[in-house]
Protein backbone atom coordinates (compact mmCIF):
# COMPACT_ATOMS: atom_id res chain seq x y z
CA UNK A 1 0.00 0.00 0.00
CA UNK A 2 1.36 3.40 -0.99
CA UNK A 3 1.68 6.00 1.77
CA UNK A 4 1.00 9.71 1.15
CA UNK A 5 2.17 12.23 3.76
CA UNK A 6 0.42 15.60 4.04
CA UNK A 7 2.59 18.11 5.88
CA UNK A 8 0.35 20.86 7.27
CA UNK A 9 -3.42 20.85 7.67
CA UNK A 10 -4.52 24.36 6.77
CA UNK A 11 -6.64 25.06 3.69
CA UNK A 12 -4.43 23.22 1.18
CA UNK A 13 -3.71 20.29 3.48
CA UNK A 14 -7.39 19.80 4.20
CA UNK A 15 -8.31 20.11 0.55
CA UNK A 16 -5.67 17.55 -0.40
CA UNK A 17 -7.12 15.14 2.17
CA UNK A 18 -10.65 15.69 0.81
CA UNK A 19 -9.58 14.87 -2.74
CA UNK A 20 -7.55 11.82 -1.71
CA UNK A 21 -10.55 10.47 0.20
CA UNK A 22 -12.84 11.06 -2.79
CA UNK A 23 -10.49 9.07 -5.03
CA UNK A 24 -10.61 6.22 -2.48
CA UNK A 25 -7.40 4.72 -3.81
CA UNK A 26 -5.48 2.00 -2.01
CA UNK A 27 -3.34 4.37 -0.03
CA UNK A 28 -2.64 5.33 3.52
CA UNK A 29 -2.61 9.01 4.40
CA UNK A 30 -0.38 10.42 7.12
CA UNK A 31 -1.44 13.90 8.22
CA UNK A 32 1.10 15.99 10.12
CA UNK A 33 -0.12 19.10 11.95
CA UNK A 34 1.61 20.25 15.12
CA UNK A 35 -1.45 22.18 16.33
CA UNK A 36 -3.83 19.24 16.01
CA UNK A 37 -6.82 18.49 13.73
CA UNK A 38 -8.76 21.59 14.80
CA UNK A 39 -6.08 24.07 13.73
CA UNK A 40 -7.24 26.12 10.76
CA UNK A 41 -4.23 28.29 10.17
CA UNK A 42 -3.95 32.06 10.41
CA UNK A 43 -6.29 33.01 7.59
CA UNK A 44 -9.43 31.33 8.87
CA UNK A 45 -8.92 30.88 12.58
CA UNK A 46 -11.48 32.15 15.09
CA UNK A 47 -9.48 34.96 16.65
CA UNK A 48 -12.22 37.56 16.38
CA UNK A 49 -15.69 37.82 14.81
CA UNK A 50 -14.69 41.26 13.50
CA UNK A 51 -12.11 39.94 11.02
CA UNK A 52 -13.69 39.40 7.61
CA UNK A 53 -12.53 37.78 4.40
CA UNK A 54 -11.14 40.03 1.68
CA UNK A 55 -12.53 37.84 -1.12
CA UNK A 56 -16.31 37.82 -1.89
CA UNK A 57 -18.28 34.81 -0.69
CA UNK A 58 -19.07 33.67 -4.23
CA UNK A 59 -15.34 33.08 -4.86
CA UNK A 60 -14.67 31.20 -1.61
CA UNK A 61 -15.94 27.72 -2.43
CA UNK A 62 -13.41 25.01 -1.68
CA UNK A 63 -14.23 23.41 -5.04
CA UNK A 64 -13.93 25.02 -8.47
CA UNK A 65 -16.64 22.70 -9.87
CA UNK A 66 -19.10 23.76 -7.13
CA UNK A 67 -18.72 27.55 -7.05
CA UNK A 68 -21.70 28.12 -4.74
CA UNK A 69 -20.69 25.61 -2.08
CA UNK A 70 -19.64 28.18 0.51
CA UNK A 71 -22.59 30.44 -0.31
CA UNK A 72 -24.97 27.54 0.31
CA UNK A 73 -23.27 26.80 3.63
CA UNK A 74 -23.54 30.45 4.63
CA UNK A 75 -27.18 30.69 3.60
CA UNK A 76 -28.08 27.53 5.52
CA UNK A 77 -26.10 28.10 8.72
CA UNK A 78 -26.13 31.91 8.94
CA UNK A 79 -29.21 33.17 7.07
CA UNK A 80 -29.10 36.61 8.71
CA UNK A 81 -25.49 37.24 7.67
CA UNK A 82 -26.29 35.85 4.22
CA UNK A 83 -29.20 38.27 3.84
CA UNK A 84 -26.90 41.14 4.82
CA UNK A 85 -23.93 40.40 2.57
CA UNK A 86 -25.15 38.17 -0.26
CA UNK A 87 -22.79 36.39 -2.62
CA UNK A 88 -20.71 39.47 -3.36
CA UNK A 89 -20.21 40.37 0.31
CA UNK A 90 -17.46 39.44 2.74
CA UNK A 91 -18.13 36.83 5.41
CA UNK A 92 -16.39 36.65 8.80
CA UNK A 93 -13.23 34.55 8.69
CA UNK A 94 -14.49 32.61 11.69
CA UNK A 95 -17.47 31.36 9.66
CA UNK A 96 -15.23 30.29 6.81
CA UNK A 97 -13.20 28.35 9.33
CA UNK A 98 -16.40 26.56 10.38
CA UNK A 99 -17.09 25.75 6.73
CA UNK A 100 -13.66 24.15 6.32
CA UNK A 101 -14.07 22.31 9.59
CA UNK A 102 -17.40 20.85 8.47
CA UNK A 103 -15.91 19.68 5.16
CA UNK A 104 -12.99 18.08 7.00
CA UNK A 105 -15.16 16.23 9.51
CA UNK A 106 -17.25 14.85 6.67
CA UNK A 107 -14.06 13.73 4.91
CA UNK A 108 -13.00 11.83 8.04
CA UNK A 109 -16.41 10.10 8.03
CA UNK A 110 -16.13 9.32 4.31
CA UNK A 111 -12.61 7.97 4.75
CA UNK A 112 -13.80 5.46 7.35
CA UNK A 113 -16.81 4.57 5.20
CA UNK A 114 -14.72 4.06 2.05
CA UNK A 115 -11.94 2.14 3.76
CA UNK A 116 -9.33 4.88 3.26
CA UNK A 117 -6.72 4.44 5.97
CA UNK A 118 -5.37 7.59 7.59
CA UNK A 119 -3.44 8.62 10.68
CA UNK A 120 -3.31 12.06 12.26
CA UNK A 121 0.05 12.91 13.81
CA UNK A 122 0.16 15.91 16.13
CA UNK A 123 3.78 16.93 15.84
CA UNK A 124 5.89 19.34 13.85
CA UNK A 125 7.80 17.93 10.91
CA UNK A 126 11.42 18.99 11.28
CA UNK A 127 13.12 16.59 8.87
CA UNK A 128 12.42 14.59 5.73
CA UNK A 129 15.34 12.45 4.58
CA UNK A 130 16.15 11.31 1.05
CA UNK A 131 14.37 8.00 1.55
CA UNK A 132 11.29 9.90 2.80
CA UNK A 133 11.75 9.08 6.45
CA UNK A 134 9.82 11.80 8.29
CA UNK A 135 11.06 12.90 11.70
CA UNK A 136 13.26 9.78 11.67
CA UNK A 137 10.29 7.45 12.39
CA UNK A 138 7.57 7.69 9.70
CA UNK A 139 8.00 6.53 6.12
CA UNK A 140 6.08 7.71 3.04
CA UNK A 141 6.15 7.15 -0.71
CA UNK A 142 4.91 10.63 -1.58
CA UNK A 143 5.04 13.94 0.29
CA UNK A 144 2.60 16.83 -0.11
CA UNK A 145 4.02 19.98 1.47
CA UNK A 146 1.13 22.18 2.59
CA UNK A 147 2.77 24.20 5.33
CA UNK A 148 1.72 27.81 5.83
CA UNK A 149 3.84 30.93 5.60
CA UNK A 150 5.27 32.52 8.70
CA UNK A 151 4.84 36.21 9.39
CA UNK A 152 7.96 38.27 8.82
CA UNK A 153 9.68 38.98 12.11
CA UNK A 154 10.79 42.33 13.43
CA UNK A 155 14.59 42.08 13.16
CA UNK A 156 16.48 42.14 16.44
CA UNK A 157 19.85 43.56 15.46
CA UNK A 158 21.67 45.36 12.61
CA UNK A 159 22.93 42.10 11.12
CA UNK A 160 19.42 40.71 10.85
CA UNK A 161 18.30 43.90 9.14
CA UNK A 162 21.09 43.72 6.56
CA UNK A 163 20.32 40.06 5.86
CA UNK A 164 16.62 40.86 5.43
CA UNK A 165 16.94 44.19 3.64
CA UNK A 166 15.79 42.87 0.26
CA UNK A 167 12.74 41.25 1.86
CA UNK A 168 11.67 44.42 3.62
CA UNK A 169 12.40 46.56 0.58
CA UNK A 170 9.80 44.59 -1.40
CA UNK A 171 7.25 44.87 1.40
CA UNK A 172 6.70 47.53 4.03
CA UNK A 173 10.41 48.02 4.77
CA UNK A 174 12.51 48.63 7.87
CA UNK A 175 15.71 50.62 7.59
CA UNK A 176 17.68 49.97 10.73
CA UNK A 177 17.79 47.83 13.85
CA UNK A 178 15.22 47.02 16.49
CA UNK A 179 16.62 47.23 19.99
CA UNK A 180 14.09 44.99 21.73
CA UNK A 181 16.20 43.29 24.37
CA UNK A 182 14.28 44.86 27.26
CA UNK A 183 10.84 44.79 25.66
CA UNK A 184 8.10 42.51 26.97
CA UNK A 185 5.52 40.55 25.01
CA UNK A 186 2.88 42.60 26.78
CA UNK A 187 3.97 45.67 24.81
CA UNK A 188 4.78 44.04 21.47
CA UNK A 189 2.71 41.73 19.31
CA UNK A 190 5.32 40.14 17.06
CA UNK A 191 3.36 37.16 15.71
CA UNK A 192 -0.13 38.48 15.18
CA UNK A 193 -1.65 35.25 13.89
CA UNK A 194 0.15 32.88 16.22
CA UNK A 195 -1.99 30.59 18.37
CA UNK A 196 -0.59 32.37 21.44
CA UNK A 197 -1.82 35.82 20.36
CA UNK A 198 -5.44 35.33 21.45
CA UNK A 199 -4.95 37.82 24.28
CA UNK A 200 -4.39 40.69 21.86
CA UNK A 201 -7.32 39.78 19.61
CA UNK A 202 -9.71 39.32 22.52
CA UNK A 203 -8.55 42.21 24.68
CA UNK A 204 -10.71 45.31 24.78
CA UNK A 205 -8.59 48.41 24.30
CA UNK A 206 -9.89 51.91 24.89
CA UNK A 207 -7.65 54.96 24.60
CA UNK A 208 -4.15 53.55 24.11
CA UNK A 209 -1.65 54.72 21.51
CA UNK A 210 -0.65 51.98 19.09
CA UNK A 211 1.99 51.72 16.41
CA UNK A 212 1.45 49.30 13.52
CA UNK A 213 4.50 48.29 11.48
CA UNK A 214 3.16 47.73 7.96
CA UNK A 215 0.06 48.95 6.12
CA UNK A 216 -1.18 45.90 4.21
CA UNK A 217 -4.21 43.68 4.76
CA UNK A 218 -2.96 42.64 8.19
CA UNK A 219 -3.02 46.27 9.33
CA UNK A 220 -6.53 46.62 7.89
CA UNK A 221 -7.66 43.64 9.97
CA UNK A 222 -6.15 45.08 13.15
CA UNK A 223 -7.65 48.54 12.63
CA UNK A 224 -11.13 47.25 11.80
CA UNK A 225 -11.02 44.83 14.72
CA UNK A 226 -10.03 47.61 17.13
CA UNK A 227 -12.68 50.00 15.88
CA UNK A 228 -15.40 47.34 16.11
CA UNK A 229 -14.52 47.14 19.81
CA UNK A 230 -14.96 50.93 20.16
CA UNK A 231 -11.27 51.77 20.28
CA UNK A 232 -10.82 55.55 20.55
CA UNK A 233 -7.05 55.78 20.88
CA UNK A 234 -4.42 56.90 18.39
CA UNK A 235 -2.93 54.62 15.74
CA UNK A 236 0.37 55.32 14.02
CA UNK A 237 0.97 53.27 10.88
CA UNK A 238 4.60 53.10 9.82
CA UNK A 239 5.22 51.98 6.26
CA UNK A 240 7.86 53.06 3.78
CA UNK A 241 5.27 53.82 1.11
CA UNK A 242 2.26 54.36 3.37
CA UNK A 243 -0.18 52.65 1.02
CA UNK A 244 -3.21 50.83 2.33
CA UNK A 245 -4.84 48.27 0.01
CA UNK A 246 -7.33 49.67 -2.49
CA UNK A 247 -11.00 48.85 -2.03
CA UNK A 248 -13.02 46.30 -3.92
CA UNK A 249 -15.58 47.46 -6.46
CA UNK A 250 -19.15 47.72 -5.19
CA UNK A 251 -20.24 45.38 -7.98
CA UNK A 252 -18.68 43.23 -10.67
CA UNK A 253 -17.03 45.37 -13.32
CA UNK A 254 -16.60 44.92 -17.04
CA UNK A 255 -12.83 44.80 -17.48
CA UNK A 256 -10.73 45.67 -20.51
CA UNK A 257 -9.11 42.89 -22.49
CA UNK A 258 -5.98 44.29 -24.07
CA UNK A 259 -3.15 42.24 -22.52
CA UNK A 260 -2.14 38.70 -23.46
CA UNK A 261 0.29 36.33 -21.75
CA UNK A 262 2.65 36.63 -24.73
CA UNK A 263 3.14 40.35 -23.96
CA UNK A 264 5.45 39.28 -21.13
CA UNK A 265 7.98 38.09 -23.68
CA UNK A 266 8.40 41.72 -24.76
CA UNK A 267 9.44 42.62 -21.22
CA UNK A 268 8.26 44.70 -18.28
CA UNK A 269 8.92 48.07 -19.91
CA UNK A 270 6.73 47.17 -22.88
CA UNK A 271 3.97 45.96 -20.56
CA UNK A 272 4.10 49.07 -18.37
CA UNK A 273 3.96 51.39 -21.38
CA UNK A 274 1.05 49.45 -22.82
CA UNK A 275 -0.89 49.78 -19.56
CA UNK A 276 -0.05 53.46 -19.18
CA UNK A 277 -1.12 54.30 -22.72
CA UNK A 278 -4.36 52.37 -22.28
CA UNK A 279 -5.27 54.20 -19.08
CA UNK A 280 -4.51 57.57 -20.67
CA UNK A 281 -6.82 56.78 -23.55
CA UNK A 282 -9.52 55.21 -21.36
CA UNK A 283 -9.98 57.37 -18.23
CA UNK A 284 -13.08 55.38 -17.21
CA UNK A 285 -10.72 52.57 -16.11
CA UNK A 286 -8.12 52.51 -13.34
CA UNK A 287 -5.41 50.06 -12.32
CA UNK A 288 -7.91 47.90 -10.45
CA UNK A 289 -9.66 47.16 -13.76
CA UNK A 290 -6.33 46.35 -15.39
CA UNK A 291 -5.27 44.03 -12.57
CA UNK A 292 -8.65 42.26 -12.68
CA UNK A 293 -8.41 41.88 -16.44
CA UNK A 294 -5.07 40.06 -16.25
CA UNK A 295 -6.05 38.09 -13.16
CA UNK A 296 -6.81 34.91 -15.15
CA UNK A 297 -3.43 35.08 -16.92
CA UNK A 298 -1.18 36.39 -14.13
CA UNK A 299 0.60 33.06 -13.74
CA UNK A 300 1.14 32.79 -17.49
CA UNK A 301 2.52 36.33 -17.62
CA UNK A 302 4.90 35.56 -14.76
CA UNK A 303 6.08 32.34 -16.37
CA UNK A 304 6.68 34.11 -19.70
CA UNK A 305 8.99 36.66 -18.08
CA UNK A 306 12.68 35.90 -18.21
CA UNK A 307 14.66 36.14 -14.97
CA UNK A 308 15.58 39.78 -15.51
CA UNK A 309 11.98 40.86 -16.05
CA UNK A 310 10.75 38.80 -13.12
CA UNK A 311 13.10 40.77 -10.91
CA UNK A 312 11.88 44.03 -12.45
CA UNK A 313 8.30 43.01 -11.71
CA UNK A 314 9.18 42.22 -8.09
CA UNK A 315 10.46 45.79 -7.70
CA UNK A 316 6.97 46.95 -8.61
CA UNK A 317 5.18 44.30 -6.55
CA UNK A 318 4.38 46.63 -3.61
CA UNK A 319 2.22 48.66 -5.99
CA UNK A 320 0.78 45.53 -7.59
CA UNK A 321 -0.20 44.29 -4.13
CA UNK A 322 -2.27 47.32 -3.15
CA UNK A 323 -4.34 47.07 -6.36
CA UNK A 324 -4.48 43.26 -6.44
CA UNK A 325 -5.00 42.30 -2.78
CA UNK A 326 -7.86 44.64 -2.01
CA UNK A 327 -9.98 45.22 1.06
CA UNK A 328 -13.77 45.42 1.50
CA UNK A 329 -15.25 48.86 0.84
CA UNK A 330 -16.49 49.16 4.42
CA UNK A 331 -12.99 48.54 5.79
CA UNK A 332 -11.35 51.12 3.52
CA UNK A 333 -14.05 53.70 4.26
CA UNK A 334 -13.57 53.18 8.00
CA UNK A 335 -9.83 53.74 7.70
CA UNK A 336 -10.35 56.84 5.53
CA UNK A 337 -12.69 58.29 8.17
CA UNK A 338 -10.18 57.58 10.93
CA UNK A 339 -7.42 59.26 8.93
CA UNK A 340 -9.63 62.30 8.30
CA UNK A 341 -10.38 62.58 12.04
CA UNK A 342 -6.71 62.26 12.90
CA UNK A 343 -7.16 58.97 14.73
CA UNK A 344 -4.83 57.28 12.24
CA UNK A 345 -1.56 58.91 11.27
CA UNK A 346 0.49 57.42 8.45
CA UNK A 347 4.27 57.69 8.70
CA UNK A 348 5.92 57.12 5.32
CA UNK A 349 9.27 56.26 6.81
CA UNK A 350 11.48 53.40 7.82
CA UNK A 351 12.03 52.55 11.46
CA UNK A 352 15.41 53.31 12.96
CA UNK A 353 14.96 51.88 16.43
CA UNK A 354 12.37 50.54 18.86
CA UNK A 355 13.02 50.59 22.57
CA UNK A 356 11.22 50.65 25.90
CA UNK A 357 11.39 53.74 28.07
CA UNK A 358 9.50 54.61 31.27
CA UNK A 359 6.83 52.00 30.68
CA UNK A 360 6.21 53.14 27.09
CA UNK A 361 7.47 52.02 23.70
CA UNK A 362 9.63 54.47 21.78
CA UNK A 363 9.56 54.03 17.99
CA UNK A 364 12.20 56.13 16.25
CA UNK A 365 12.32 57.03 12.58
CA UNK A 366 14.90 59.30 10.99
CA UNK A 367 12.75 62.37 11.58
CA UNK A 368 10.74 61.72 14.73
CA UNK A 369 10.10 59.69 17.84
CA UNK A 370 6.71 58.11 18.45
CA UNK A 371 5.71 57.22 21.99
CA UNK A 372 3.12 54.46 22.20
CA UNK A 373 1.69 51.79 24.47
CA UNK A 374 1.82 48.89 22.03
CA UNK A 375 3.67 47.90 18.85
CA UNK A 376 1.98 45.43 16.49
CA UNK A 377 3.85 43.61 13.74
CA UNK A 378 1.73 43.91 10.59
CA UNK A 379 4.43 42.90 8.13
CA UNK A 380 3.64 40.34 5.49
CA UNK A 381 4.88 36.82 4.85
CA UNK A 382 8.44 35.58 5.24
CA UNK A 383 9.92 34.46 1.92
CA UNK A 384 13.44 33.49 2.95
CA UNK A 385 13.68 29.70 2.76
CA UNK A 386 16.36 29.66 5.45
CA UNK A 387 13.82 30.99 7.95
CA UNK A 388 11.85 27.74 7.69
CA UNK A 389 13.72 24.91 9.47
CA UNK A 390 12.08 22.16 7.40
CA UNK A 391 12.89 23.88 4.12
CA UNK A 392 16.48 24.47 5.21
CA UNK A 393 16.86 20.78 6.08
CA UNK A 394 15.27 19.64 2.80
CA UNK A 395 17.49 22.01 0.83
CA UNK A 396 20.51 20.46 2.51
CA UNK A 397 19.16 16.99 1.67
CA UNK A 398 18.71 18.10 -1.98
CA UNK A 399 14.97 17.36 -1.86
CA UNK A 400 14.16 21.02 -2.51
CA UNK A 401 16.00 23.69 -4.43
CA UNK A 402 15.76 27.46 -4.27
CA UNK A 403 13.95 29.49 -6.87
CA UNK A 404 13.59 33.22 -7.27
CA UNK A 405 11.12 33.62 -4.41
CA UNK A 406 11.18 30.55 -2.19
CA UNK A 407 11.74 26.88 -3.06
CA UNK A 408 10.64 24.26 -5.55
CA UNK A 409 10.61 20.49 -5.52
CA UNK A 410 13.75 18.65 -6.51
CA UNK A 411 12.12 15.20 -6.43
CA UNK A 412 9.20 13.81 -8.49
CA UNK A 413 7.40 12.52 -5.39
CA UNK A 414 7.59 15.79 -3.44
CA UNK A 415 4.82 18.24 -4.30
CA UNK A 416 4.37 21.78 -3.02
CA UNK A 417 0.79 22.91 -2.57
CA UNK A 418 -0.78 26.34 -2.75
CA UNK A 419 1.22 29.40 -1.83
CA UNK A 420 4.48 27.48 -1.57
CA UNK A 421 4.50 27.57 -5.38
CA UNK A 422 4.86 31.35 -5.38
CA UNK A 423 8.15 31.17 -7.26
CA UNK A 424 6.53 29.08 -10.02
CA UNK A 425 3.06 30.64 -10.19
CA UNK A 426 3.51 33.98 -8.40
CA UNK A 427 -0.23 34.45 -7.85
CA UNK A 428 -1.33 31.63 -5.56
CA UNK A 429 -2.42 33.03 -2.21
CA UNK A 430 -6.22 33.34 -2.38
CA UNK A 431 -8.75 30.50 -2.29
CA UNK A 432 -9.56 30.56 -6.06
CA UNK A 433 -5.85 29.97 -6.77
CA UNK A 434 -5.14 27.56 -3.93
CA UNK A 435 -7.96 25.17 -4.73
CA UNK A 436 -6.84 24.89 -8.35
CA UNK A 437 -3.25 23.99 -7.44
CA UNK A 438 -4.54 21.13 -5.31
CA UNK A 439 -7.13 19.97 -7.85
CA UNK A 440 -4.59 19.96 -10.68
CA UNK A 441 -2.21 17.81 -8.64
CA UNK A 442 -4.72 15.30 -7.28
Amino acid sequence: MKITAIIGFGFCGRLAFLHLVKKAEKTKILIFEKNGPDALGAAFTSFSPHYILNVPAIKMSAFSNAPRDFCEFLEKKYPQIWSEIGENGFAPRRIYGEYLDELTKQAFVDANKNGVEFEFITEEVTSIEKNFVINQKFTADRVLLATSFAQSALPANPLDVMLNLSKHDSGQGLESCFDRLSMTSRRTVEKLWDENSHQFHEQKFSNETMCLIGSGLTAVDVIVGLKKKNFEGKIFVISRRGNFPKKHFAQIQANPNFISASDAKSGMLFLCLKIRNFLRQNPQFDLRHVVDSIRPITTSLWQNFDQKNKKLFLRLSPYWNIFRHRAPISSVQLIEQMIERGQIEICKKGVKKISEENGKILVETKEEKIVCDLVVNCLGFEFKAEKYPLFAQMLAANLLKKDLLLVESNHPQIHLLGGLNIGRDFECTSVPDLRVTVENLL
